[in-house]
């Protein structure tokens, strides 16, 4: 049976940055902490003179051009992040099909945080593994660099997050990457802990409520679902050549890891050389893979998401090219 899977994926890292030493002059907060929070320098952010969409279209138009896919075979455009876009009660998966030219697709948004690239992608397989003549394209983007308040020191724990933009193709002409399970999960008792304010025409997060535990409920549930996937998929752990996993907290990186018995080499920390970008973190460590040589064919692995809400995902794909 033909099984749809990532056939090509680009990132759109901004060349813009916010340095360490002026979100710590901002804030308040002492440079040591900082670091522990923040440990690269700086982070990449988006231009303030240019829109989301422009940085999406560009990831888009270079993952279309690297799988040789022509617009207008796209069935649908799904935009994936945090529900915050250039505009409200407006489209972004529609403004990016009108500048790619793909007057056919269906276009929607997924609002599910940094998980929801993962959630995108899961929709989109089931989409085209039904219409295998078609492509879908999936493009996660935010600017979570602009919804945190910098002076404020109560958000500290956000002052990692940074922008990026990533687009895959989703289709059945040798994929690169097969979806082989997905799981899912919310914890909803988490759900008021951080909330968004209008403040001076922004959407501002704000910490809501302190609630000790988080840590332990990320690495319980990650490890719950990595559990549920790998049995669906009747993989083994030992079978895994990489665990991937959102670069939002060194600390639940290495407590999942020291959980699975797995090796720091077995995963990829980008914390010394950028922030959290969003739903952009596991592709840009997973292309910094197959630049280095270190997946093969027939390789499996693991992409970890956790967002806002608490939701947390697990997807597991094989290397199929």
């Amino acid at each position: 049976m033909t099984r749809a899977g990532i056939t090509a994926f680009e990132t759109v890292i901004p060349p813009g940055s916010l340095s360490r030493q002026d979100i710590a002059r901002l804030s308040g907060v002492e440079a040591k902490e900082l670091e522990e929070i923040l440990p690269a320098p700086a982070l990449s952010v988006f231009a303030a003179d240019k829109a989301d969409w422009e940085y999406a279209t560009e990831a888009a138009s270079r993952a279309l051009e690297q799988g040789a896919v022509p617009a207008s075979r796209l069935g649908w455009i799904i935009y994936c992040g945090s529900g915050v876009w250039d505009k409200p009660f407006w489209s972004p998966a529609a403004k990016v099909a009108e500048q790619l030219g793909a007057h056919q697709a269906h276009c929607f948004e997924v609002v599910n945080f940094c998980n929801a690239g993962a959630t995108g992608i899961a929709i989109a397989s089931d989409r085209v593994n039904a219409n295998p003549g078609k492509v879908a394209l999936v493009v996660i983007c935010d600017r979570l660099s602009g919804l945190i308040d910098h002076s404020d020191a109560a958000s500290r724990a956000l002052f990692n997050f940074g922008d990026s933009a990533t687009a895959l193709l989703i289709g059945v002409d040798q994929p690169l990457l097969t979806l082989t399970a997905c799981d899912m999960q919310t914890d909803p008792s988490w759900c008021d802990m951080y909330q968004g304010e209008y403040r001076e025409g922004r959407v501002l997060a704000r910490k809501n409520s302190v609630r000790k535990g988080l840590l332990q409920v990320y690495v319980d549930m990650l490890s719950k679902l990595l559990d549920s996937s790998l049995s669906k998929a009747a993989t083994r752990l030992d079978d895994l050549r990489f665990l991937l996993i959102n670069q939002g907290d060194i600390n639940v990186h290495q407590a999942l890891l020291t959980r699975l018995g797995l090796p720091a080499e077995r995963s990829v920390f980008n914390y010394h050389t950028n922030g959290h970008l969003g739903g952009g973190d596991n592709w840009i460590a997973l292309r910094q893979l197959l630049a280095a040589g270190k997946l093969n064919k027939g390789d499996r692995l693991a992409l970890a998401t956790s967002a806002m809400g608490f939701s947390w995902g697990i997807s597991l794909f094989e290397v199929t090219r």
